[in-house]
């Protein structure tokens, strides 16, 4: 029992927890308490991050048995989206396979960066973006890459347990693999060639005189004929400075930057060439920091930089550098385009004395005479308005629509303790909060708004528009609902049971009130099954992969205090309440239909289903496709 305390969780009723009163005696202990974890949860993630830094590090550097030593005894590697395998395997086995490929290459570098990391005992996940750059002869293959990890902790060392990898973009000679392989099986693997220090002294001049702020400088390191290539930019930002000309007028903007930049250089075969790997700490004119990682290929003729190949992350790049932004008003690409017309506001709400933080999107051509049809917007269970939420309302708002998104008490970017946890009390009472918030809006049709739940916060937006007439039609999209008996029959089969799950919650909540520190565990994980989310080969990868939803806007915590209101909360039942119209959208592959079904016959009044069985629920959460038709079948509804 006591591992189910330390590793299971979801949703809590916490009433009797956050009572200040019961916690006002231990007030200097408990902060000591909670200074010593989240000084122990800093250390930890260092040290994850540090096992990650060394695996990439050592693989470049042909170091095999380091790379070996930091992973557990067998780790869960999917490499498919490069045509690798998947599954589970040995290190000496993964090692194997690297060893036909990358000493084939005169260098590789993988700079990963952007990490986000979760920890919950001796578990934790991690996300990061890797520049994998593989150089061969003059010739270069790059891949940008998403990578979602797993770690165990064993002996007291942090271990990797799992990695997979999301392809980005790769550019490029796409067929150079082939050719390293050739030089392996040949056995013409030659050692590293040191960094001619000539080379060096030049390229060193160019971030000098980047960080020293002059133009003169930077613009005499180049030939007059000199291109600099940057095939990883986004959309409106170059991928080709052509000539000397070309590069002082995008380089004149950049001297008004504060910048500095940490250089690792690396030799090849050829002297006048010499590969870099750099981070860069940048403050732009307007004051917004910018801080990208970069591999850069420098090539020299005559003492001058000729050529120079530079890879960054591109979404770095659209979040930080002025004039440009994000493509979508989601964290990939099933929301709104950013050149819709639509617009984006931050605001910010009270919810039972707790500043909720939110989104409020305007339709294109927004007319503040005018009033509009809205909507509020909620997602699954531990998600984020950056997720779902913000997908469906963007692209809702594209249509003529009012929206707003916000993160529920004690997620993202709102206030509350403790965190993650997922309580239907809190989170109906926050959204009569968004109903009080947006019904004040001047320009919100107060006779037309709406209530849209995907996934497991339909049962809460259910409940929510039984209890507030203001809530004029319930929409559900892929709904998760369920009740105490659905439930059980799904959580009996884990570890521990459904009685399992309701002890450790108690226990939670006890030691939450005595010590005012939470107990987490992971929301998803591929290979822990006291996490929230618990389903081998990718079932939850939407919470795990950077590609789709992780990252540093999704916290993957859940208190395990939750697993109370979560385990007992009855989301169908509030069908035979509800008197206004309700629509919904779902597929018979998607989260428990009959959940959806059983609601669907307990309404009396107004109603209408439509069934997207060529989706499944995760693709109805972030696919544009299946968003796109969701949406159609919603706004057709609604108008």
């Amino acid at each position: 029992m006591k591992q189910i305390i330390l590793t299971v969780a979801v949703l809590i009723s916490l009433t009797a927890c956050i009572n200040k009163g019961e916690k006002s005696n231990n007030n200097l202990k408990d902060t000591a308490m909670e200074t010593t974890v989240i000084d122990r949860t800093k250390e930890a993630k260092k040290e994850i991050r540090n096992v990650a830094e060394k695996l990439f590090d050592a693989v470049d550097n042909r170091d095999w048995n380091t790379a070996k030593a930091v992973m557990a005894d067998s780790v869960y590697i999917d490499y498919s989206a490069l045509g690798g395998a998947s599954g589970f395997q040995k290190p000496d086995a993964i090692v194997s396979g690297w060893k036909t490929l990358l000493p084939g290459f005169d260098r590789t570098i993988h700079q990963i960066h952007n990490f986000a990391i979760w920890l919950a005992g001796n578990r934790a996940t991690a996300t990061f973006d890797g520049i994998a750059t593989h150089y061969l002869e003059g010739d270069q293959w790059t891949v940008f890459a998403g990578y979602d990890t797993e770690y165990i902790k064993e002996d007291g060392a942090w271990k990797l347990a799992r990695i997979d990898l999301s392809l980005y973009s790769q550019n490029g000679n796409t067929d150079l693999p082939a050719k390293a392989m050739e030089v392996v099986n040949d056995g013409k693997v030659t050692a590293f060639a040191k960094a001619n220090p000539e080379t060096v002294n030049i390229v060193e001049d160019f971030f000098n005189a980047l960080e020293q702020r002059k133009l003169e400088n930077v613009l005499a390191v180049f030939t007059e004929n000199a291109v600099q290539e940057m095939p990883m930019s986004p959309n409106n930002f170059p991928k080709s400075l052509d000539g000397i000309e070309v590069i002082k007028k995008q380089y004149t903007g950049v001297m008004e930057y504060t910048q500095s930049y940490d250089v690792t250089y690396l030799g090849t075969q050829n002297p006048n060439v010499v590969l870099a790997k750099y981070n860069g700490t940048v403050t732009t004119g307007e004051g917004k920091p910018y801080n990208n990682s970069y591999v850069g290929i420098f090539t020299v003729e005559n003492g001058k930089i000729d050529n120079f190949v530079e890879m960054f992350n591109p979404n770095i790049l659209l979040n930080s550098w002025p004039g440009l932004q994000p493509e979508t008003y989601s964290v990939h690409q099933a929301g709104a385009a950013t050149d819709s017309g639509v617009i984006m506001e931050d605001v910010t709400f009270n919810s039972n004395g707790v500043n909720l933080k939110g989104h409020l999107f305007l339709p294109p051509n927004f007319d503040a005479t005018k009033e509009y049809p809205s909507a509020i917007v909620t997602g699954s269970w531990t998600s984020v308005k950056e997720q779902m939420p913000d997908e469906y309302a963007s692209v809702m708002a594209k249509d003529g629509f009012i929206t707003l998104t916000f993160d529920f008490t004690g997620f993202g970017e709102s206030e509350g303790q403790p965190r993650f946890v997922e309580d239907y009390n809190l989170k109906i009472a926050d959204i009569k909060a968004a109903v009080d918030y947006l019904t004040q809006h001047p320009n919100v049709d107060k006779e037309n708004l709406s209530g849209l739940g995907v996934c497991a916060s339909s049962g809460y937006m259910a409940h929510a528009t039984a209890q507030d007439e203001r809530i004029k039609k319930l929409i559900l999209v892929a709904p998760w609902l369920h009740n105490p008996e659905i439930a059980r029959s799904i959580y009996d089969l884990r570890p521990g049971g459904t009685d399992g799950l309701l002890a450790s919650a108690q226990a939670a909540k006890e030691k939450y009130a005595e010590t005012g520190v939470m107990d987490y565990v992971l929301a998803a994980s591929e290979l822990d099954p006291f996490s929230a989310m618990y389903v081998p080969a990718n079932a939850f990868d939407y919470y795990l992969d950077p590609a789709k939803a992780a990252g540093a806007h999704y916290d993957n915590l859940f208190a395990v205090s939750s697993w109370e209101p979560w385990l007992t909360f009855d989301g169908i039942s509030a069908g035979k309440e509800i008197s206004q119209p309700v629509f919904i959208v779902h597929s018979e592959s998607g989260a428990v239909p009959q959940g959806a079904k059983d609601f669907y016959s307990l309404l009396e009044g107004e109603k209408d289903i439509k069934w997207l069985n060529e989706f499944n629920q995760q693709q109805l959460y972030f696919e544009e496709e299946a968003v796109n038709a969701a949406m159609s079948e919603v706004v057709n509804y609604l108008k």
